[in-house]
């Protein structure tokens, strides 16, 4: 039904192609890579395909045809949000637009990854997460994909490093805040609410006396939408230095519709890009303090959080992180090395132990 061609290229290295005939009497070839293995895990998926009949066949199309029909299905199942980044990200997949999508290989898109993640790790990361589900769709309507695609793991991106700062740092990153916004500062680092959290927090979602946050929704591009998970929907408490900045904030905000704790200058929701570009990053470089983002301050809150002693349960649930496991692989290293403590107690107990048996004799 289907067959492998090994052959070589110009400079002598070895390539495996698959050739096959349709019901119509077409004769197709895809080339795979250099491994044998992935020509025949994609000549196995014609077959079953051939063997399965006609209505897991689809007429031949390019990426770029079946885009736009993709693009309105993707957008009736996601949040706004989700389908903006998701045009951002696509123009990484020109490239493949005018090729049939039973032509695109594996070897392909993986180069072209790995090309755009020198340069931009995480729009490599979002492009290859993108192509998948786009050719599994296709896929699903009866293209012929090379499975081999969906293999393929995004390049390896190192991880931002964590920063942690003291409370006088924090203080000092405010003071270098053009006003009112260095109430966004503290209070970030009092609550660890996310950037799109602070940016969505109204009136109707602070409790003052019973001194809690209910937050459900977040800022994204000027819209507030619900946030995803049911971890995220959570309720932050807060300490009496939050309350009292945020009573300031109240002070100093322009009047706002939404009722916006922290708006833009002209009532609106904070964007942010503007405010990284106009108050945080001049702020961060006034203070000295690079390299910092504004995610540090989430991280910053977990910090002053175990150092007063909070459980790791009580800050999985003021973080909103799924699990507390998350919350320990981020921040178990912070939590103080308390054996010694442990190590006398048990010793403690051994003995009481000890010396209660041998005077219940």
């Amino acid at each position: 039904m289907a067959s492998i061609v090994k052959t070589k290229t110009d400079n002598g290295e070895t390539r495996y192609s698959v050739r096959w005939r349709d019901r119509a009497g077409r004769q197709h070839w895809k080339t795979s890579g250099p491994r044998r293995r992935d020509a025949q895990a994609f000549k196995e998926d014609i077959e079953r395909r051939m063997r399965l009949g006609g209505i897991y066949e689809a007429a031949p199309q390019t990426l770029g045809a079946f885009l736009p029909g993709w693009l309105d299905r993707y957008q009736q199942r996601v949040r706004p949000s989700t389908y903006r980044r998701c045009l951002e990200v696509l123009p990484h997949l020109q490239p493949f637009e005018p090729l049939r999508i039973e032509t695109i290989s594996a070897a392909e898109i993986e180069d072209h990854v790995l090309h755009l993640a020198k340069r931009a790790p995480r729009q490599a990361e979002l492009a290859l997460r993108y192509a998948k589900q786009v050719l599994r769709n296709a896929k699903e309507r009866g293209q012929i994909v090379d499975e081999t695609i969906f293999r393929l793991k995004p390049p390896r991106r190192e991880q931002a490093e964590m920063r942690f700062l003291s409370w006088p740092e924090v203080e000092e990153l405010a003071a270098n805040t053009v006003e009112p916004y260095n109430n966004v500062i503290l209070f970030a680092a009092l609550t660890g609410l996310r950037q799109g959290e602070l940016f969505a927090l109204s009136d109707a979602v602070i409790d003052t006396e019973r001194r809690l946050i209910q937050v459900s929704v977040s800022a994204q591009d000027g819209e507030i939408e619900s946030l995803k998970t049911r971890a995220s929907r959570r309720s932050v408490h807060l300490c009496a230095e939050a309350l009292s900045i945020h009573r300031r904030q109240l002070m100093a905000r322009r009047a706002n519709h939404l009722g916006l704790v922290f708006p833009a200058p002209q009532g609106g929701v904070l964007r942010r890009p503007t405010f990284l570009a106009r108050v945080f990053r001049p702020a961060v470089e006034r203070s000295g303090q690079q390299p910092l983002r504004f995610h540090d301050l989430r991280h910053t809150y977990a910090a002053l959080m175990i150092r007063a002693g909070a459980h790791p349960k009580l800050l999985q649930a003021q973080m909103g992180h799924r699990s507390v496991s998350t919350t320990l692989d981020l921040y178990g290293h912070l939590y103080p090395d308390s054996y010694d403590e442990i190590g006398r107690a048990l010793d403690t107990l051994v003995r009481d132990q000890r010396v209660q048996s041998v005077c219940s004799h």
